[in-house]
């Protein structure tokens, strides 16, 4: 595993990642034809929820994650709950960290650029390690559980799917983290990790463009 830091994040990302393809899983045509995707990550938030608890994100001074894999899932394979194996694969050679702090500080990162096969694609999944590493304003740490990030990852779903149909066609899909509600304390003080995502995705094809959002679960 390697820490990466806010500097060098975007650029370890973009020359780290192996694209790995299975046409089986990922629905791709025949004739080969593909398009590309590039992935983007940042800490937007959208709530407007007030967080009731003893202990807040404003506690915390880092919480890294670390990403192992995400994929862009074919619409067909998109209920496949149980599955990590599912969809255009982007893997790196070691696992990578995020600190959900700095992207809650504003980082906005560009993880990766690459071709997808032609097929219609309505869900993006990262699979995560078991837990978060947190440290707090005191000094102290605690590694907490994150929910179904290793099992069958964090599923960003319900935006309007998109369609690759040839090589001019281009996504930009932006996973937004809601760093607030993610990292939330209950009023025992004890941390739930609940990751709170949506994805903004944009497509151009040709001279025409579209834009669409959902959020995981």
């Amino acid at each position: 595993m390697k820490r990466l830091s806010t500097v060098l994040l975007s650029s370890v990302l973009a020359f780290g990642l192996v694209f790995a393809v299975g046409c089986d899983s990922t629905g791709g045509s025949a004739d080969g034809e593909s398009g590309t995707v590039e992935l983007r990550m940042d800490g937007s938030s959208t709530t407007m929820n007030a967080v009731s608890s003893k202990t807040t994100a404003k506690t915390i001074t880092e919480a890294l994650v670390t990403i192992d894999e995400v994929s862009i899932v074919p619409s067909e394979d998109s209920t496949e709950g149980d599955s990590t194996e599912v969809g255009v694969q982007a893997l790196t050679e070691e696992n990578f960290e995020v600190d959900l702090k700095q992207l809650q500080a504003g980082l906005d990162t560009a993880m990766a650029e690459f071709e997808i096969p032609s097929g219609e694609y309505g869900q993006i999944r990262l699979i995560t390690a078991n837990e978060v590493s947190m440290t707090f304003d005191d000094g102290s740490q605690q590694d907490v559980m994150i929910a179904s990030g290793q099992q069958t990852g964090l599923k960003v779903n319900n935006f309007d799917p998109f369609t690759i149909e040839s090589p001019e066609d281009r996504v930009e899909v932006t996973l937004n983290w809601d760093v607030e509600e993610s990292l939330k304390g209950n009023t025992t003080g004890r941390f739930v990790i609940t990751p709170v995502i949506d994805a903004t995705v944009d497509v151009a094809s040709g001279s025409d463009s579209t834009s669409s959002s959902g959020s995981n679960g």
